[in-house]
C-alpha cells in the first residue's frame, strides 16, 4: 500500500474513533444535565472531553501528515491546523489545550464546575464542529 493511502486511512480511522468519543461526550453531557449535582457524572464529562480533545488533535496531526505537513506536538499541530484553515479559531483551541492540561489537576469543586461549563458551552460544540467539517473532506 502506498504511503499516501496509509496516511489517508490513518486519519480517517482516527476520525471514526473521534466520532465515537464525541458520542460518549454528548451522552455524558446529557446525563450530567439530568443530574446536575452528580460529581461522578461530572468527572465522566471531563474525562470524555479530555479523550475527545486528544483524538481531535491527533486526527488533525494525521490529516496534516497526509497533506505533507509535519507537526508533532499538540500546540504545533493546532497552530499548523489553524494556518492551513482546518481550524477557524486557533486561540480557542490553544485555550482548550491549556484547559485540558489544567483539568487533569483539578481537585476542587468550584474549578470542576467551571470546567464543566466551558465544556458544555464552548469546547464540546467546537469539537463537534471540527468532526463535522472533517467528515465533509473528500
Amino acid at each position: 500500500m502506498a504511503l499516501g493511502k496509509i496516511t489517508d486511512l490513518r486519519w480517517r480511522q482516527r476520525l471514526e474513533n473521534l466520532q465515537r468519543a464525541l458520542g460518549q461526550l454528548k451522552a455524558a453531557l446529557e446525563a450530567h444535565n439530568a443530574c446536575i449535582n452528580d460529581e461522578v457524572i461530572g468527572m465522566a464529562v471531563v474525562k470524555a472531553y479530555e479523550f475527545s480533545f486528544e483524538l481531535s488533535w491527533k486526527t488533525l496531526k494525521d490529516l496534516l501528515s497526509y497533506e505533507g505537513i509535519d507537526a508533532q506536538l499538540p500546540r504545533e499541530v493546532l497552530r499548523q491546523a489553524f494556518s492551513y484553515g482546518l481550524l477557524k479559531n486557533g486561540q480557542l483551541w490553544i485555550d482548550m489545550l491549556e484547559q485540558r492540561n489544567l483539568m487533569a489537576h483539578t481537585y476542587d469543586q468550584a474549578r470542576a464546575n467551571q470546567a464543566l461549563m466551558l465544556i458544555r458551552e464552548t469546547f464540546a460544540p467546537e469539537l463537534l464542529q471540527l468532526a463535522a467539517e472533517l467528515e465533509k473532506r473528500p
